[in-house]
């Protein structure tokens, strides 16, 4: 029988993995590691996070089958609970997301997965730890395909502290962990439900909305973006964990070729299943060219607000991202027998049907974009006040025991 710790279980694509896993009822054990007083208030965190994906009713039940532990994962190494010895796979999905507080985002994401990572090559029984990480490890100058050979590259030079810390994390857990059971997960940029649309969360989904509203988009109108849906990364880390076998030690979870995203294939779809705000032509623009950005964005949006604000200068940092035009490399996990992801243009009629405001569901990501802030949060607190600018710099992703 398998045992499997989750880490991340109150997040977006945690609570989607635990939904998937549990309404599959088979006999896997699922622990997860919460943040939380105690084990009810963790529970009640958990059945929260399920309530995305089901019914109230439904997601207490559900949350009653998961056993609870409350602490942290960056001490994991000082959780003495026994419950955590007879695990066989760990699925650690928990991080700090926030893009620009990067001595916070270091020691949660690189210094607090060498904790677990401690405390996992103390289970006896552990044949798998599923580390998940970002694609965007790759940097701000990757090639236009990107395969997992590539990355975690010491050279490269992050956009955001947040994808720094993750290739730093990926560079010690296999230089100091040798003996541990390692696979590396590495999804795209995840957006939206395939069925549920915004539901389960909208973030980055009104990044998308809020290119589409302002007609810009960030170097080529034929440039592409790599975006897969919440669910089929979820059903595809289950999977990950129920094979008994794989080929390698790290896999790109994305869109690939076949379901990458293209601007001007997105503003076509967009059309079809929102007219009334169409028909669309996008202007071409540079993520640089802050002038550009600011005189659309007050335009459309207006400057009235310190949350619009903070949005306005979120939205700069995505522009950057999406003016890559690079596509992560899938054929590895395909080739596996694994089932491609849907493209954005399959489902981006759901996503919109279920949303609100675009500035509502900029709130969600709200926490990330705040210097300092904590883990993303579920409501936004006033916008304190963001740099003007957010220039690429190049972050040393070395673990700090070998920097000079």
């Amino acid at each position: 029988m398998s045992r499997i710790l989750l880490t991340g279980a109150t997040g977006l694509i945690g609570g989607a993995v635990l939904h998937r896993a549990l309404v599959a009822k088979t006999d896997t054990e699922w622990v997860c590691l919460v943040r939380a007083s105690d084990e009810e208030a963790g529970r009640q965190r958990i059945a929260a996070r399920l309530g995305r994906f089901t019914s109230a009713l439904n997601a207490q039940r559900l949350a009653q089958r998961v056993e609870i532990v409350a602490g942290d994962f960056t001490s994991a190494d000082r959780i003495a609970d026994p419950r955590l010895d007879s695990v066989t796979q760990v699925l650690h999905l928990a991080a700090d997301t926030s893009w620009w507080a990067q001595e916070k985002v270091h020691r949660t994401n690189h210094d607090g997965t060498l904790a677990l990572a401690r405390r996992a090559a103390r289970m006896v029984r552990l044949d798998r730890f599923l580390h998940v990480s970002t694609a965007m490890i790759c940097g701000g100058n990757p090639p236009a395909m990107v395969d997992e050979t590539r990355y975690p590259d010491a050279e490269a030079t992050h956009l955001v502290p947040y994808s720094a810390s993750k290739a730093a994390a990926e560079t010690s857990l296999a230089a100091c962990f040798a003996d541990l059971p390692l696979i590396v997960a590495r999804p795209s940029i995840v957006l939206g439900h395939s069925t549920l649309g915004a539901r389960p969360g909208a973030s980055i989904l009104w990044v998308i909305r809020a290119c589409d509203r302002l007609r810009l988009v960030a170097g080529d109108r034929d440039g592409t973006v790599d975006i897969v849906p919440i669910d089929w990364v979820a059903d595809t880390l289950v999977e990950m964990l129920a094979r008994p076998a794989l080929a390698h030690r790290i896999y790109h979870l994305s869109a690939g070729r076949v379901s990458r995203t293209r601007w001007s294939d997105l503003g076509r779809t967009l059309d079809r299943v929102d007219p009334a705000d169409g028909p669309r032509h996008y202007d071409e623009f540079s993520a640089r060219d802050r002038a550009t950005l600011h005189a659309r964005f007050t335009e459309v949006f207006g400057m009235d607000e310190a949350i619009k604000v903070a949005m306005f200068r979120a939205l700069q940092a995505y522009y950057r991202f999406c003016e890559l035009d690079v596509t992560f490399d899938n054929t590895r996990l395909l080739a596996e027998g694994f089932p491609p992801p849907p493209a954005l243009s399959q489902y981006i009629g759901r996503c919109i049907e279920t949303s609100g405001e675009i500035i509502d569901q900029f709130r969600e990501d709200f926490g990330q974009f705040a210097v300092g802030s904590a883990p993303r949060r579920e409501a936004a607190r006033p916008a304190p006040s963001l740099p003007e600018t957010m220039p690429a710099r190049e972050i040393n992703t070395r673990p700090r025991s070998q920097r000079g």
